[in-house]
């Protein structure tokens, strides 16, 4: 553990530098002086709630910023990975894979649709699920057949998997969509921590069927609350 604590040391050196406290809080929202003045335009325009000129705005501008096709704002991070999963097909009495350390927003996302989650384990060096523990796993616990992939032990279907980019880290996203296309499983990314994020060229979030970001107040950029 201490080989690890001392690889990430030089990262929380160059924290402690900017911010210059003994503890280094896990987030803290940076307001750049605008939403005040934003607020402001809202309430004045009585579009206070799901509707308006600036949520079609925000939507469009992700859009563009990750290079996806289509952004669609919902009330919270939770509720979009809830919406992800529907529409990828996940459906009651289901299997997700998911990994081993992450927020309970994911499995409480699926026991909105009374799916069960899966737990695979993370690499170390990304924080994210681990290609080679999901390959044991698909390899060793699962089955193919013709209505999709299964898993042996429980017969239930293995209906999707939802990697995260821990922190902001991306994880072997490349490689984990390998795995599960092999095995005819859909991908919902949680790049809610990982706004920002890219592998080369290509934002995290865009390489699964479907990706979900956050915009709580721990996330890279805040609405308050907020999905997408």
């Amino acid at each position: 553990m201490s080989e690890i604590s001392s690889r990430f040391d030089p990262w929380i050196d160059a924290i402690r530098a900017i911010y210059g406290d003994d503890v280094v809080p896990l987030h803290r929202p940076v307001f750049m002086g605008n939403e005040r003045q934003f607020v402001v335009d809202c309430v004045d325009s009585s579009f206070v709630s799901s509707v308006g000129p600036k949520v079609g705005e925000f939507e469009e501008r992700v859009a563009a910023f990750t290079g996806s096709r289509f952004a669609v704002a919902t009330v919270n991070g939770t509720a979009a990975l809830h919406v992800a999963l529907q529409l990828a097909g996940v459906q009651r009495d289901d299997e997700v894979i998911t990994q081993a350390l992450t927020f309970v927003a994911t499995c409480n996302a699926l026991s909105y649709i009374g799916a069960r989650p899966v737990f695979v384990d993370v690499d170390r060096d990304t924080l994210g699920l681990s290609p080679a523990a999901l390959e044991r796993f698909l390899e060793q616990e699962t089955e193919v057949r013709e209505e999709g992939c299964f898993n042996r032990r429980t017969g239930a279907r293995i209906a999707a998997c939802v990697p995260m980019h821990s922190f902001g880290f991306p994880c072997r996203i490349e490689a984990i969509v390998v795995l599960c296309d092999a095995y005819g499983i859909p991908v919902v990314e949680d790049a809610a921590e990982s706004l920002g994020s890219a592998v080369g060229e290509r934002h995290t979030g865009t390489f699964g069927r479907l990706g979900v970001l956050s915009f709580n107040g721990n996330k890279i950029i805040t609405t308050g609350g907020g999905g997408m």
